[in-house]
């Protein structure tokens, strides 16, 4: 959370209230974050959903990737101001972290709701994880999803998976196991936070060499299968991520690489 927005000084005040809110927004059962409003934990009401498309349209839920950026966000306001709502930050962040080590699968994956989908629901536990002080070494759920992670690298060296994991709700990789380098950059920076470059680094040379030659002559990279979803059945396009996720991955991959 930055203490500067639009180039001015955040305001505590400003700061404190959204902290507020985010803490509101927590189950109180389960733990997990929610979107806009608190979960309402009665699935049964889904049978109610009106859409043949869209599917869980009816009550608000938990995600993984809301629940492992929160635990990020209120580690660093907890960083900058101690004094707010301490005890019940600290509280909160150990019920988020529960909530994403319940949420793992037995393979070692998460199931992403805004992305597809195991790759992009792994990568974001992993940070909410990480940033909590959880490690490869001391967590099982972390060494879970490394396992899980480097099960799914292809021949070539990338990872690429289907929107059909979003519905059938088990790990689909594209037809003729083809590369994506937005989930090639997920996978790889999932890995890293996961200490594989003091492990062995030989999957992540493999990967970014792959990005590396993706790279078009203009400096762009290309667009490939879309990587959003939303309500398992839909697709979102967001045409930056082919530059941003990239670009992280080998950023982050230089900087870890360099330092060891």
């Amino acid at each position: 959370m930055p203490e500067e927005v639009s180039g001015e000084r955040a305001d505590n005040a400003q700061l404190y209230e959204a902290v507020n809110f985010i803490l509101y927004l927590q189950s109180p059962t389960s733990g997990g974050f929610s979107i806009w409003e608190p979960a309402v934990p009665q699935p049964y009401l889904e049978m109610l959903n009106p859409s043949e498309v869209f599917a869980d349209i009816v009550l608000e839920r938990e995600h993984v990737e809301n629940t492992a950026s929160i635990i990020q966000a209120l580690l660093a306001f907890k960083r900058l101001h101690p004094r707010h709502r301490e005890k019940e930050i600290e509280v909160s962040v150990a019920k988020a972290v529960s909530f994403l080590e319940r949420r793992q699968r037995p393979d070692g994956s998460w199931y992403g709701y805004w992305g597809i989908c195991f790759l992009y629901g792994t990568f974001f536990a992993l940070k909410g994880l990480v940033s909590a002080g959880k490690t490869y070494n001391n967590t099982e759920a972390v060494h879970k999803a490394v396992n899980f992670l480097l099960s799914k690298q292809n021949e070539e060296g990338g990872w690429g998976e289907s929107i059909k994991s979003c519905t059938r709700e088990v790990y689909t990789p594209l037809n003729g196991n083809r590369t994506n380098i937005v989930q090639t950059s997920w996978a790889m920076l999932g890995l890293m936070l996961g200490g594989q470059v003091e492990r062995d680094a030989k999957p992540l040379h493999k990967a970014a060499k792959l990005l590396i030659n993706a790279q078009m002559d203009n400096g762009d990279f290309p667009q490939q299968e879309i990587t959003g979803a939303s309500l398992r059945n839909c697709l979102l396009h967001y045409s930056e991520h082919k530059n941003i996720f990239p670009l992280w991955a080998l950023g982050e991959y230089r900087k870890r690489i360099w330092i060891n």
